[in-house]
């Protein structure tokens, strides 16, 4: 089954990368085909890191250097050993703060409430999928990932700064306000663009 309309990926690959590259996402479906669509959609976009089932990801996830923050991890739900939402609750305690997005060709309302409840997932995607509607959820998880973060450090910052450092909190809240419409902007285009 093909999981994207074919003649967006042209369209995408004419696109430049707005996204910022250094931020990391990894693809987990057990269908190699499956993964190289989506990392042709992605790959101009992030950083990827690709695993063929849960347990295959989960042993990536513990490879990774502390420097590289995995913002976002993109799964197929159905597949063998460990389905997207097994994956999902135990990636949920492991990276709290990673973005997860189920993406699946069975619309099963069983395993859409169970992403939600047990795996915390950020948004649900049916198969097939748009090119630029996936490229596009992505993105908004990376900039709520980035958004979280940056949140994080302007209030770590506030804690520890003394009155000599008003130009640096100054500055991360300008970050975290600027990172904010960022967000506000993307989840504006992807309720516009993306079904109900």
């Amino acid at each position: 089954m093909a999981i994207f309309k074919t003649e967006n990926l042209a369209l995408l690959d004419r696109q430049h990368a707005l996204s910022d590259p250094r931020h990391t996402v990894m693809l987990v479906d057990d269908m190699d085909a499956n993964v190289s669509v989506m990392a042709a959609i992605l790959r101009p976009h992030f950083h990827l890191v690709e695993a063929r089932d849960g347990q295959e990801a989960l042993r990536l996830i513990g490879a990774l250097p502390p420097s590289q923050e995995l913002a976002c991890i993109v799964s197929d739900h159905r597949m063998p050993r460990m389905s997207g939402v097994q994956l999902f609750e135990r990636t949920s305690v492991m990276l709290p703060d990673t973005l997860r997005i189920l993406v699946t060709a069975y619309l099963d309302l069983d395993a859409i409430v169970d992403a939600v409840n047990a795996g915390q997932i950020y948004r649900f995607i049916a198969k097939p999928f748009d090119a630029s509607g996936f490229l596009l959820a992505v993105r908004c998880a990376v900039a709520t990932f980035e958004h979280r973060r940056l949140l994080d450090a302007y209030h770590r910052t506030l804690q520890d700064a003394s009155p000599v450092l008003p130009a640096a909190a100054t500055a991360l809240r300008e970050q975290a306000l600027a990172a904010r419409a960022s967000l506000a902007a993307l989840e504006a285009q992807a309720r516009a663009t993306l079904p109900t």
